[in-house]
């Protein structure tokens, strides 16, 4: 039950997370657009700024723990179901997998959409720079790679 709950609560944060980032996106668009009237910087409030800087730091914590215990080449979270079912382990990598790849993309859009519009929202660049930054950090967790002593 307690992972179930964690599974559930971690799902959420990355749907407001996901869900904040699409909003920003949207509001750089619009302004960047000549003639859009749709959304304004305003629309985006400060609240909602730090909502999303927030929850982009929490799931990317939670990604990066995971992959630092995880061994290259498995699934993250995997000996969480080393008793069960071959169908079970099979759902559970794909919905994992599925977690990791859209804080990947979205992230990657924010952090893209951040280069492209630099100034006209900048709690999404900050938070598309911060993504890259655990990004990279992710990548050297998951592949044991540790920066070479000088």
């Amino acid at each position: 039950m307690k992972m179930l709950a964690g599974g559930a609560i971690a799902v959420v944060l990355l749907v407001f997370y996901v869900l904040l980032v699409h909003s920003a996106v949207h509001v750089v668009n619009c302004v960047s657009t000549s003639g859009c009237t749709g959304a304004t910087v305003a629309s985006f409030n400060d609240v909602k700024s730090q909502a999303m800087s927030v929850l982009g730091g929490l799931v990317s914590a939670l990604i990066i723990s995971e992959l630092a215990i995880t061994k290259p080449g498995e699934a993250p979270a995997a000996r969480i179901l080393a008793a069960a079912s071959d169908r079970a382990k099979n759902v559970f990598r794909w919905t994992t997998w599925l977690y990791v790849g859209a804080w990947l993309v979205t992230g990657a859009w924010a952090f893209w959409t951040g280069l492209s519009h630099p100034s006209v929202l900048p709690a999404l660049t900050s938070v598309g720079q911060s993504w890259l930054g655990l990004a990279v950090a992710s990548a050297y967790a998951y592949f044991g790679i540790s920066p070479a002593n000088g």
